[in-house]
């Protein structure tokens, strides 16, 4: 399989333009995948330098609803037009969401305005489903331990306001035939979690690869250890890690699993 980031907060290559978001371009078993969007249109001119027009996307899967995911669509939906592909979210993707602190509160959702008036439409997934052979939406990993719920975010569900589970996150898991890829938008439900749900889904498969945001951030040093240690112990071969993981997510990552442990910046090109 390959891997092409359109876009992540740290883009140290020469001419690509970042900002906090995640997108990837995905090739495997014969299907090409857009996962995520980031904020803004930026990442079609990174895709640009890297030779994609992504006007021959066989799907597009949205990890969540929060607008560094998902803002970008808009853009996408203007550039593509009657070839976007089919787009998938989990189930209460559209809804309102907030982060609020004592002297802020900010909207941090993906408009639906804009969307629709594109006449874009976006199909629900509530359950493990298949994209093609050994492709698959994994969506609302179990909370356990270790997953990175904050109550600054805040979700609008059937007009009451709470705290946000994200039970609509969605990851996509590839099936190699040396063992699962896991890949992760944000892992709000912890990554532990999320790839303890992908081997439980495909039991006595390797863990070939863990990819993605793990939102580590703001994770005190306890819990940043014991993250590491958790997968650490699931013995993935590689874990290329990125967005909002943060600089101190990476060291713990590397402290547990050294050289295992990469960072896949916007513009990087990686074949599994």
């Amino acid at each position: 399989m390959l891997i092409k980031s359109l876009m992540d907060d740290y883009c140290p290559r020469r001419g690509f333009r970042s900002e906090h978001g995640l997108c990837f371009y995905i090739e495997a078993q014969g299907k090409r995948i857009l996962f995520d969007t980031s904020q803004s249109g930026a990442f079609l001119h990174n895709a640009a330098l890297l030779g994609l027009k992504l006007d021959d996307l066989d799907a597009l899967v949205l990890s969540h609803g929060h607008y560094d995911h998902g803002g970008g669509l808009e853009a996408l939906a203007d550039r593509l037009g009657q070839a976007l592909p089919p787009v998938y979210a989990g189930v209460g993707f559209e809804r309102a969401k907030y982060s609020q602190t004592p002297a802020l509160r900010e909207d941090i959702g993906v408009d639906q305005g804009p969307l629709a008036s594109r006449g874009v439409r976006i199909e629900s997934v509530g359950e493990r489903r298949r994209l093609g052979p050994g492709l698959h939406m994994l969506p609302g990993a179990p909370l356990g331990p270790h997953a990175s719920l904050s109550p600054r975010l805040r979700v609008i569900k059937d007009g009451v306001e709470g705290q946000d589970q994200f039970d609509e996150e969605l990851s996509l898991i590839i099936e190699e035939k040396d063992g699962l890829v896991v890949i992760s938008g944000c892992a709000h439900r912890g990554i532990v979690n999320i790839v303890g749900d992908a081997l439980s889904a495909f039991p006595g498969r390797a863990l070939k690869a863990v990819i993605g945001g793990f939102h580590l951030g703001d994770a005190s040093l306890g819990e940043l250890k014991a993250v590491a240690e958790k997968l650490a112990a699931m013995k993935p071969e590689l874990l290329y890690c990125c967005h909002c993981t943060g600089p101190r997510g990476f060291a713990a990552l590397w402290a547990a699993m050294g050289e295992r442990v990469r960072w896949l910046s916007c513009g990087m090109i990686v074949e599994l």
